[in-house]
């Protein structure tokens, strides 16, 4: 690790254990996504300069190449998970100061806003599953440990994210989306413990 990284590394995790509530899990949840994708990614591009995987590089490339765009999506969204989170806390502060139909609009479109960026997070996640299977049966057996911790930071970014879900959910007030959203994430939630069982297996 260059000491670029390991400075980058080290504020985000220090900013984590700061007594600030923002960033939290949602972000750390999205942090998680981006670098199973990054380590799946990996595992393509040392496979891909193999001549030993020669006829399967043209794939392994375009795998690593969509890889590497769900890994700047989840840093983006890990960003975007803590403003949301930030916004619900001004939010909540301008109605308990003032309740109007105003402020307590504020605050559920605050919530949907804070469940729909992990759902965005859970999504990217399941991606991530979805192409480990490719990169289980095509990577380089010598890096088989490295997909088996991807495809587990990538499954557990997606349960966290998903947490991150329910618990904004159980605060609005418009139920028939919080039952839409909760009926989604449900399936999603069997499809990810699916995905990442079947990925762990090809590893054998």
């Amino acid at each position: 690790m260059g000491l670029k990284a390991k400075k980058a590394l080290a504020s985000f995790c220090r900013e984590l254990a700061s007594d600030s509530p923002s960033p939290g899990g949602g972000t750390a949840s999205a942090a998680a996504g981006a670098m199973g994708a990054s380590l799946l990614a990996m595992v393509c591009g040392v496979t891909a300069k193999s001549k030993k995987h020669a006829k399967d590089a043209p794939a392994l490339r375009k795998l690593g190449r969509r890889l590497e765009r769900l890994g700047d999506d989840l840093i983006t969204l890990a960003a975007r998970d803590a403003d949301a989170y930030d916004k619900v806390v001004v939010a909540f502060r301008k109605r308990r100061a003032h309740e109007t139909a105003e402020t307590s609009k504020g605050v559920e479109t605050a919530l949907v806003r804070a469940a729909d960026v992990p759902m965005l997070t859970a999504k990217a996640c399941i991606e991530i599953l979805d192409l480990s299977q490719a990169v289980a049966r095509l990577g380089t057996k010598s890096a088989s440990s490295d997909v088996g911790v991807a495809v587990l930071l990538a499954n557990a970014g997606f349960n966290g994210a998903a947490m991150n879900v329910q618990i904004n959910l159980e605060g609005l007030k418009d139920q028939a989306r919080a039952r839409r959203m909760a009926k989604s994430l449900s399936a999603l939630e069997s499809r990810a413990s699916r995905l990442a069982r079947s990925a762990l297996e090809k590893l054998g």
